[in-house]
């Protein structure tokens, strides 16, 4: 046993309920640790490059466990139940460029980690309206929380600035069982993933987020949206902005090259002032082009595939408007919904044009918000295939197929 060892023991014994991990992570060989946050203090953490979750006062805060994560790539991040709000405004002389400071202004997640929340409706992580919560600058993998209160401002360039009121991604993420909402950004309320970028969302919700331009999340990548509800977000007349040619996108808008899946997803109630108000995709950009635009424009340079979804009651300037693409494609793989036929969906099992009889975004059991399905909805068991669960966990099928969206209406 080594003397630093003994050190730690003999407080554990001391006092067994003193900061557990911070001591592992003393004792610990350099290499992936497991934190857990003891307070819902924002603090820093006293020594950045040691590799311990321990802030001045001796607690281990969630930025101080992102910053000790971030010097021991590959950790895991245990939140408890909690109201996690960040108090220390951004640097202003620190806020642009790649190496932010990580003592102040929103999270940022430099090495690959692991944040395993108590449970959306329990563990929120609440950016308390002085940044954006996390810029995500290595893969992550969130999980079982809500991310709210996030805000970026409308500075025209760098967009990796001003983009992604809750997460700016710049790496592979993959959020679980995660509400991201009451966000709002220049561009992606909710989430802003920019090019090189890939984001998985699973059996989760984004709703309630406002931006000039995708109001939900913004993808300049690939993507792709699983068992997951995007609802009620909004785009607000944003004038002349950069990459604006194409549209805006109230729920998704879809800016890069690369594919973007949406697979057993419900996309209702969104709203914007152009574009598509549930979805919008076109290469971002295209005012760059050289003028008059070359033959290019039969390409199809952005893409999206969906299947056994329900795009509906989404609008522009009031009006009905599900979808909107530009120089893109939308490939159907079978068994959507479509509200007033604007995805223009012609595979086998599509609806296009029909009503899909379905409540509000609400509380329907589960660990995040749904939307459900009205009795005699024309997406009763008229999927192909499904994940084994709907959004909720409750197994599918409850019919004799399974229900279009993320939600499986249960008898």
């Amino acid at each position: 046993m080594t003397a630093a060892t003994a050190v730690v023991l003999l407080a554990t014994a001391a006092h067994p309920a003193a900061h557990p991990v911070a001591r592992a992570a003393t004792t610990a060989a350099p290499g992936p640790a497991v934190f857990t946050v003891d307070t819902t203090s924002d603090a820093v953490d006293a020594d950045a490059a040691d590799g311990r979750c321990l802030t001045a006062s001796g607690g281990c805060s969630l930025r101080a466990a992102v910053m000790a994560a971030n010097a021991r790539p590959g950790s895991t991040i245990t939140l408890p139940p909690g109201r996690y709000r960040l108090t220390i405004p951004p640097d202003p002389r620190l806020i642009i460029g790649d190496n932010p400071d990580p003592t102040t202004g929103d999270l940022n997640v430099a090495a690959p980690v692991t944040i395993e929340g108590g449970g959306a409706r329990t563990t929120v992580i609440d950016a308390n309206h002085l940044d954006r919560a996390f810029r995500m600058q290595a893969d992550s993998r969130l999980s079982d929380l809500t991310i709210t209160g996030g805000v970026t401002k409308q500075r025209e360039l760098p967009i990796t600035d001003t983009g992604g009121g809750a997460i700016a991604n710049g790496h592979h993420m993959t959020l679980r069982r995660v509400v991201v909402t009451g966000n709002s950004a220049g561009y992606g309320g909710g989430i802003f993933n920019v090019p090189d970028s890939h984001l998985d969302l699973i059996d989760s919700t984004v709703s309630g987020n406002v931006a000039g331009e995708a109001g939900g999340i913004r993808f300049d990548d690939t993507g792709t949206v699983t068992n997951s509800t995007i609802a009620d977000n909004r785009v607000t007349n944003p004038g002349d902005r950069p990459g604006s040619l194409a549209g805006y996108g109230g729920g998704i808008d879809i800016r890069g090259t690369g594919t973007v899946e949406i697979l057993n997803s419900t996309i209702t109630g969104n709203r914007s002032s152009d574009g598509g108000g549930g979805i919008n995709i076109a290469p971002a950009y295209l005012d760059s082009l050289p003028s008059p635009i070359p033959d290019i424009v039969d390409l199809p340079l952005g893409r999206m595939t969906l299947r056994n979804s329900i795009i509906a009651n989404n609008t522009v300037d009031g009006w009905p408007a599900n979808c909107k693409k530009a120089f893109a494609t939308i490939t159907s793989q079978g068994h959507n919904l479509d509200g007033d036929g604007s995805c223009r969906l012609t595979a086998a099992g599509d609806l296009p044009s029909r009503a899909p009889l379905i409540g509000p975004l609400a509380d329907n059991g589960g660990p995040t918000d749904t939307v459900a399905l009205l009795p005699g909805s024309p997406a009763l068991d008229a999927a192909d295939g499904c994940p084994a669960t709907d959004q909720r966990g409750v197994a599918r099928p409850q019919g004799t197929a399974c229900d279009i969206g993320a939600y499986e209406h249960t008898p």
